[in-house]
């Protein structure tokens, strides 16, 4: 791209779905957009990790992350589902970690042009204490962040 051209390719759309309705409505724009730009599309779901309180991993302790686990896997499922219904092919993800700095860091390494993600709406106190995904993810990402409502 030079200094005359001010075109916008967009190749390859991330999309951040957690089960709420506003990510699951993300993954429609995405889909909207994607195949009519010939763009990948990618869902992306992350597991948070959980702290242990023991530095002992046995079987008790590891059932919450395979719990968290197996939802992710259902919400990557409803999306896809979500995805196909609307003739949109694809490519889901399922990542681990501080949701905001894996989105960021997934997009980064796949040289997303857009994030797509869903607008939880927290409010009041939580949110300035806790801040939102999407607020960290729109602050920090190195592409262009829609965020559904």
């Amino acid at each position: 791209m030079n200094d005359t051209d001010d075109s916008v390719e967009i190749k390859s759309i991330l999309v951040a779905v957690d089960g709420s309705e506003h990510s699951l409505k993300a993954v429609r724009y995405a889909c909207a957009m994607g195949p009519p730009l010939g763009a990948e599309v990618v869902l992306l779901h992350v597991v948070p990790m959980l702290v242990s309180a023991t530095p002992y991993h046995d079987t008790v302790s590891d059932q919450p992350f395979l719990a968290l686990q197996k939802v992710g896997e259902d919400i990557l499922a409803r999306a896809k589902t979500i995805a196909s219904d609307c003739n949109c092919q694809a490519i889901d993800m399922i990542s681990h970690g501080d949701p905001a700095a894996k989105i960021i860091d997934i997009a980064s390494e796949r040289g997303t042009d857009i994030i797509i993600l869903g607008s939880r709406g927290l409010s009041g106190i939580r949110r300035l204490f806790v801040g939102s995904i999407s607020d960290k993810v729109a602050s920090h990402a190195h592409c262009p962040v829609m965020i559904v409502r």
